[in-house]
């Protein structure tokens, strides 16, 4: 089991260009953490397109218990009310990382109780002609639609599940672990393998510190080291 923080991965890649980059600069920091989350999200669509691929269990991220609520099922509610409604998340449902199923990377969607299956995870457009064959009228599917995770049976046996527990590899992982726990901060676990690290600091040291050697003057008149500072301004935000 790795065990990385943010932080780590901020202070090492600083660390490679200490004589270029102001470590008083919370730009930087920000900077950072953009380059970090942006070339993870990248490294792992390109891996998960790959035939025969597997779920590095460093990866997953698992967002607790989520409460499901009734919606109307058409667009033009409250104005408009055709009485037929949807089981839907009662929050948005970070991303996760893009599939070519159409389905995302999620690796659970189930009840929160662990004594049940998960639920069938399809596309939209496939949930909604799920479950007219002679044996799975009772069956639950997952689709997930504008951030929002939907259950549907044809039975409608889906309304039973007030709680859901959703696990998954998520683009955003500092989103996604905050739903879990509010006060997650940087020097909490980040979801990544060493694999994933080595790839990225080599990609973001090539690729993306040329272009940063120019940054702004750091007025402050002191000689410490603020990035734990700055990084605890940024998490408040």
């Amino acid at each position: 089991m790795v065990t990385t923080s943010l932080n780590q991965l901020v202070y090492e890649l600083l660390e490679n260009r200490r004589g270029d980059l102001k470590d008083t600069d919370p730009v930087t920091v920000r900077l950072v953490v953009d380059w970090i989350q942006s070339r993870r999200s990248q490294f792992l669509k390109r891996q998960f397109g790959k035939p025969m691929r597997s779920i590095d269990n460093n990866l997953i991220q698992d967002l607790g218990v989520i409460t499901m609520g009734k919606v109307e099922s058409n667009d033009l509610s409250p104005v408009v009310s055709t009485g037929e409604y949807m089981w839907r998340s009662t929050i948005e449902i970070p991303p996760t990382i893009d599939s070519d199923d159409g389905t995302g990377t999620f690796t659970r969607i189930g009840p929160a109780t662990k004594l049940h299956s998960d639920y069938k995870i399809l596309p939209y457009e496939k949930a909604l002609s799920y479950g007219y064959g002679k044996f799975n009228r009772h069956a639950i599917c997952a689709f997930v639609l504008g951030n929002y995770i939907y259950l549907t049976s044809r039975s409608g046996f889906h309304f039973n599940h007030q709680y859901i527990n959703v696990r998954g590899v998520f683009q955003d992982p500092i989103a996604a672990a905050r739903i879990l726990d509010s006060t997650w901060d940087y020097d909490d676990d980040y979801p990544i393998n060493k694999t994933l690290i080595d790839d990225l600091k080599a990609a973001i040291v090539k690729e993306k510190f040329p272009t940063t050697l120019v940054q702004p003057e750091d007025n402050t008149d002191d000689a410490a080291d603020n990035i734990e500072t700055a990084n605890a301004k940024l998490q408040k935000g």
